[in-house]
């Protein structure tokens, strides 16, 4: 700003004529006042320093966060190959055959201790307990079967005589082996049908095995035992190995009973459901012996000569 000598007026510091009284102001100087804080405008523009900076700082923040996501992506997709070419090349896994082969043990030994006891077992347990007894008792067949006509051969001083007449040969095995296995499976559906009809409400049909056969599980000692007399005794040991097979049939009839009849809360009487079970039992079990039971017998009867 210029001030008037004049006047005393206040000018702007283009105008050269006082507005006021005329006064030439040229060359009047210029306060020093005021032109400090006139010049102090110009500063204004370094804000846009920081900001750009800041700007910058971002960006450069983001681009290491997209490269650090991707590499993470690469990371994720890396894992995902590796395990799916795991899985595409599956290896025996010991430590897990191990911890089932333990677990199922320490089914086994709960349910001889407790037979009616609430187990979390593996879904499989029971029917690979109920196969492994029967292929003991096909196995045990055959080989008591053999070893009887070899001693039957011996007595007689010929030893071609009752082993060449035999009939019961290794596919008579499986032929047993799948009929009991298919009779259990009756029994099984007819449990598991009678209980639905007992008590309104329907067991999984896997977890009804595993109860019937931990329930009957001692039966299993009983089949090994039989295995034993008759792999290692022959004749000798018929007596036992059949006394052995009927406790086993005994007992699994007993869970299945058990299992059918042990709950509480039943919608209709237990009797009736009982004798439902009991037919359905029976008509199974006829359907079978027509369909492959009787040939197996007639097969095992013929394997000595005048039985």
């Amino acid at each position: 700003m210029k001030t008037c000598p004049n006047c005393g007026s206040k000018m702007d510091v283009d105008v050269n004529f006082c507005t006021n009284c005329g006064t030439d102001i040229r060359n009047v100087p210029v306060d020093s006042t005021m032109n400090s804080q006139e010049v102090k405008p110009e500063p204004e523009v370094q804000p846009e320093q920081p900001v750009m900076q800041t700007r910058r700082e971002q960006h450069s923040a983001n681009q290491s966060d997209n490269s650090s996501s991707a590499q993470n992506n690469v990371t994720q997709q890396t894992k995902s190959a590796q395990q799916t070419s795991n899985t595409q090349q599956p290896a025996f896994d010991s430590e897990a055959v191990k911890a089932h082969a333990a677990n199922m043990w320490q089914w086994f030994v709960t349910s001889w201790k407790h037979p009616f006891a609430d187990q979390n077992g593996e879904r499989w347990y029971g029917w690979v307990t109920l196969l492994v007894e029967d292929v003991l008792i096909g196995l045990g067949l055959f080989i008591g079967e053999q070893r009887a006509t070899g001693a039957v051969d011996s007595m007689l001083g010929n030893s071609n005589l009752m082993s060449g007449s035999a009939n019961f040969t290794f596919g008579t095995v499986i032929e047993i082996i799948l009929f009991l296995a298919l009779a259990e499976a009756a029994w099984i559906l007819a449990a598991h049908l009678t209980y639905k009809v007992i008590y309104g409400k329907s067991k999984d049909f896997l977890e009804l095995t595993n109860h019937v056969v931990q329930t009957s599980n001692l039966s299993a000692i009983f089949i090994v035992v039989y295995f034993v007399f008759m792999a290692l005794m022959g004749p000798a040991g018929i007596v036992i190995s059949t006394i052995m097979l009927w406790l086993a049939t005994i007992f699994f009839s007993m869970a299945l009973t058990v299992v059918v009849l042990g709950d509480q809360n039943p919608i209709h009487d237990k009797f009736y459901g009982y004798f439902l079970f009991i037919a359905l039992q029976f008509i199974t079990g006829v359907i079978l012996f027509l369909i492959i039971g009787g040939t197996i017998f007639s097969q095992i009867g013929s394997s000595i000569p005048g039985l």
